[in-house]
């Protein structure tokens, strides 16, 4: 699962940032609202696998230091 999600969120990445490149680039069917919407939607993924990955990383810490 865990690998599954981090694919999806290289994938909305890779796909902002193709879109900021034709944007660039002067692509007629490329907007600016477009782009800026995809960006955030890729930063958004992007910071909850990490706020997803920091809760796995406490719950190992937690299970560690348990006293048997």
């Amino acid at each position: 699962v865990l690998q599954n999600t981090i694919e999806q969120v290289k994938q909305a990445q890779q796909d902002a940032q193709k879109m900021a490149e034709d944007f660039a680039i002067g692509k007629e069917n490329v907007n600016l609202q477009d782009v800026m919407i995809n960006l955030q939607k890729a930063n958004l993924s992007f910071q909850q696998m990490v706020q997803v990955r920091n809760k796995l990383v406490s719950a190992y810490h937690d299970i560690i230091n348990m006293q048997v």
